[in-house]
């Protein structure tokens, strides 16, 4: 695998060629391309960026990555040509709130086209025009209702949106089972309903259901929303998709394929993409090791063809040219005599007695244990039982004038931390500013009784209540689903190991309807600890130390990894 970025030095333009493997065929390939030179960091090389065409003609069969600044997923293809799309509707259809252009362009897509994969960059504005072709759809009696498949957290924000841009009767499912029996009993019976939305866990729980249903009352149109949770072939929720069998069906996701080619199967065939069976897939794209492991890919071009045929994917930078800037603004912070102490007993292993927070770090080994301690106290020693309130966190006596700041100049703030313990103990500290809050304990399903969830009501509190100035949140819980554009401030006070996931965060400012404040721009606070596990978190970000392998980011070798956070070389 080859990824592929651009760079400037003293004003010129180049290619930088990361080789993920050694392979001698791509060393000499990259080598026939005049002006090619070898970079310093190993398996990595140069060519001037006049360059661009001759490698992009040599390298069609290869399985290159494209990065940029603005998309840290990268893509295989381009995707779907929109330059001969009209801009205007192609039926007579007019939402209820109007869509922009490029949202006009998906619009009449998903009309003309019976599949599609949608890989929008997250904060486009991919919903809107989904849902708006739908109304069309059963306006115009092309379809009669459809089946729209996506994560708990974000079934609010589907039917929110059909209410706003469409005259789509909705239903949600959701609930106990016997709200969810008395959902569908109203389901087949009520030829009103136009879209039902349900969570993946819902469907494979209820799946003989929605069975029954389809076969009394067939769903014209199925999506598959954050469809990257359906690609191993052999879980529930990868098998059971198939069970139903619409005319129509779209694949939707923010974060395209883009190095497990295997894992790319099951979507494109469930949209109808390709139809070899799996195995047929596989042998088809893929080497395997004497362990019947994936060594490498062949026949890349074919698939590139496939993508660029049936995947809508635009970034940010290309549509919303209104879109203000991301502005980085890195705070260094002194820790507190406390921090220090705590800090020192952690690096000498001295911590038998300190209560350390799980950080939902993913599947962290023990090995970097101690970074993720060390960690939590650079961030505050009141996460481990420690002093409390700004003795015990530098970050917090920071973060209380950025606050300050910020809420002067008229603007609102978005605060991630990696401690589910810090976000109780922010939201306590920060009271004045009429905090919401989400954490993995704040319920993304509706109870008895709501209208909606408890996390979309914190959501609604901060982009709807002017009192409320800040909405604090523990990262692993709230990267996703959510839209909080009433802030043009982003700051962290821990960060993920992972670069898309801090780019997950920051999308939930940084998309359609952001205006950037007084400032014009979207600030990203990053609160770093001097001298501490914090620094050394940034640089491992900063070299990209991480492999996106599909949808999903992996961490490099347990070792590699060590080796910057131990300051080592990498």
């Amino acid at each position: 695998m080859i990824e592929v970025s651009k760079f400037t030095s003293d004003g010129q333009d180049f290619l930088k060629i990361n080789l993920k493997r050694l392979d001698p065929e791509i060393v000499a390939m990259i080598m026939s391309i005049n002006g090619w030179f070898k970079a310093m960091e190993p398996m990595c090389y140069g060519l001037p960026y006049s360059a661009l065409s001759e490698f992009i003609q040599k390298t069609q069969d290869h399985m290159v990555i494209w990065k940029s600044s603005a998309d840290k997923m990268g893509t295989l293809a381009k995707g779907i040509d929109t330059r001969d799309v009209p801009t205007d509707y192609v039926v007579d259809y007019r939402p209820k709130l109007p869509l922009r252009e490029h949202q006009i362009v998906t619009f009449n897509l998903m009309m003309l086209r019976d599949y599609m994969l949608i890989s929008d960059q997250e904060g486009v504005g991919k919903t809107p025009p989904i849902l708006c072709q739908h109304d069309a759809k059963v306006q115009h009696g092309v379809a009669k209702w459809g089946l729209y498949v996506t994560k708990a957290g974000l079934i609010y924000d589907v039917k929110n949106q059909a209410e706003k841009f469409t005259d789509l009767n909705v239903v949600t499912v959701e609930g106990s089972a016997r709200q969810r029996v008395k959902r569908y009993d109203q389901m087949e019976k009520d030829d009103t309903i136009g879209l039902v939305v349900v969570s993946y866990e819902t469907f494979r729980a209820d799946i003989n259901h929605f069975i029954a249903i389809n076969k009394s009352k067939s769903f014209d149109i199925m999506y598959l929303d954050e469809c990257h949770k359906i690609k191993n072939t052999t879980s529930a929720i990868g098998r059971l998709i198939h069970k139903i069998s619409p005319k129509q069906r779209y694949a939707i996701t923010a974060s395209p394929v883009i190095n497990e080619i295997i894992d790319m199967f099951n979507m494109l065939y469930w949209m109808g993409a390709i139809h070899y069976n799996y195995f047929q897939f596989r042998n088809k794209f893929c080497e395997l090791d004497g362990w019947g492991n994936v060594a490498r890919y062949k026949n890349i071009g074919e698939i590139k063809t496939i993508l660029q045929s049936n995947m809508l994917r635009r970034l940010k930078t290309e549509v919303l040219k209104d879109l203000p800037p991301v502005v980085a603004k890195p705070l260094y912070v002194e820790m507190t005599s406390a921090q220090r102490k705590l800090y020192k007993a952690i690096e000498q292993g001295d911590y038998d007695e300190i209560d350390f927070e799980d950080m939902f770090f993913e599947d962290v080994p023990s090995e970097l244990a101690k970074h993720a301690r060390l960690a939590q106290v650079a961030e505050s020693t009141e996460i481990v039982g420690g002093e409390k309130g700004v003795k015990g966190s530098g970050k917090l006596k920071e973060l209380e004038n950025l606050l300050e700041e910020i809420v002067e100049r008229g603007e609102k703030a978005i605060v991630f931390t990696r401690s589910k313990r810090m976000t109780h103990v922010m939201v306590d500290y920060f009271s004045k500013y009429n905090p919401a809050m989400i954490t993995g304990d704040v319920d993304a399903m509706a109870k008895a009784g709501q209208e909606v969830s408890d996390r979309q009501a914190m959501v609604d509190k901060f982009q709807e209540d002017e009192t409320c100035k800040v909405i604090i949140c523990t990262e692993s819980a709230s990267r996703e689903g959510w839209t909080g554009t009433k802030a043009n401030n982003v700051i962290f006070t821990s960060k993920p190991w992972s670069p898309s996931y801090i780019s997950q965060c920051i999308g939930r400012a940084w998309r359609f309807g952001q205006t950037g404040g007084t400032t014009g721009s979207i600030n990203v606070y990053s609160l770093i600890s001097r001298g501490t596990i914090d620094e050394r978190i940034e640089k491992l970000l900063e070299e990209k130390q991480f492999v996106i392998e599909s949808t999903v980011e992996q961490p490099l070798g347990t070792q590699k990894i060590l080796n910057v956070l131990d300051g080592k070389s990498a």
